[in-house]
């Protein structure tokens, strides 16, 4: 092999880990293994890697034990309904956090998201790059239980509110999940979180992500997972999507990456439309034409009906693994371009993109 191609840096490296029986620290930590192997995926510069990031279960082991910590009951943890707030407070807007802190309390309670308590999370900054330290956001977790009647709904819209309204960029919002990531690479991301070296952390279901940027500014935000995805390729198309999504009246991250607006999409059609996952999914990336004439009724007629309502929102090439609630789905775009290999051992199921 040519020193041109052994360094050569095409595109993100992206997993999905899906462990057959239950949630473990294990899990994780192979995710974040198999991410550090494919580290020649990511950018970097001077030693800084473009963005890693993890989306894990909401640990509710480890947030038990943080709430009784903290005076709080710890059983409150397993509720169905209790959620937790990741926020990135941009850094330059760190001497009005106490500000913004209380201004995203009153959003969360507008939307019945009752905060529970909000505190300044453990991180360790000497873990960053000089880069990384210079723009570090301040990383703020809130504990909430939804009282609204559709949690999801509730959480989506202080989702959007917190954005519209606050300089906090929403890491997960969620009570199914939760979203860590990093300006940096994979040792970045486990030196500088405390949460996930703890054993109490336990996920079933692990999507990791390393960036490789070629066309936006590298940050902290731009950091992937997302809220559900995490995504391999780019969307060559965007700009259908964006004007699409509009007429719809999704909300896009003001700024955000071509992922972002894909991730926002695939929310909202969940929340605000009904939409499974998978349903979701085959309204963004739609089947070649040759292949939904093989499909069973009634899901060629369904997906014929959105091609001709929508046309194809994503085209890539794209490889993504996307997670809602209990569901994990996996896919390419319909050019094919992107591989995205699946592998099942005795104890996992592993999707990846490199």
């Amino acid at each position: 092999m040519s020193k041109q191609i052994a360094n050569e840096h095409d595109s993100c490296a992206l997993i999905g880990l899906v462990r057959k029986d239950m949630a473990t620290h294990g899990a994780i930590r192979r995710t974040l293994r198999a991410l550090e192997k494919m580290a020649h995926r990511s950018g970097s510069v001077n030693g800084e890697a473009d963005g890693t990031g993890v989306m894990i279960d909401l640990p509710r082991q480890l947030w038990a034990h943080h709430l009784q910590a903290r005076g709080l009951p710890p059983q409150t943890a397993y509720h169905p309904n209790f959620g937790v707030a990741h926020l990135f407070l941009a850094h330059d807007e760190r001497t009005g956090a106490e500000h913004w802190l209380e201004r995203a309390q009153q959003v969360l309670q507008t939307h019945r998201l009752k905060s529970l308590d909000t505190w300044v999370a453990t991180t360790y900054p000497e873990a960053l790059g000089p880069k990384a330290r210079r723009t570090e956001p301040l990383f703020v977790q809130i504990p909430l239980i939804a009282e609204a009647e559709d949690p999801d709904h509730a959480l989506f819209q202080a989702t959007l509110q917190l954005e519209r309204e606050t300089p906090f960029h929403i890491v997960s919002l969620s009570r199914h999940c939760a979203v860590y990531k990093v300006y940096g690479g994979v040792s970045t991301l486990l030196r500088y979180y405390a949460d996930l070296t703890n054993p109490l952390c336990q996920s079933q279901v692990v999507i990791g992500h390393c960036r490789y940027s070629t066309n936006t500014w590298t940050t902290f935000e731009r950091a992937q997972p997302f809220a559900l995805l995490g995504h391999n390729g780019e969307i060559n198309t965007i700009e259908r999507l964006r004007r699409e999504g509009e007429m719809l009246g999704v909300q896009f991250t003001q700024g955000g990456s071509d992922s972002q607006d894909v991730d926002r999409l695939l929310h909202f059609l969940i929340v605000e439309y009904g939409f499974s996952l998978l349903e979701a999914m085959q309204v963004v990336f739609p089947p070649v034409a040759s292949e939904v004439e093989h499909l069973p009724e009634p899901l060629r007629s369904r997906i014929e009906h959105y091609r001709r309502a929508f046309g194809p929102f994503a085209q890539g090439p794209a490889a993504v693994v996307a997670r809602w609630g209990n569901q994990v789905v996996a896919s390419v775009d319909a050019m094919g371009l992107r591989p995205l290999w699946f592998v099942e051992t005795v104890k996992d199921y592993v999707f990846t993109s490199e």
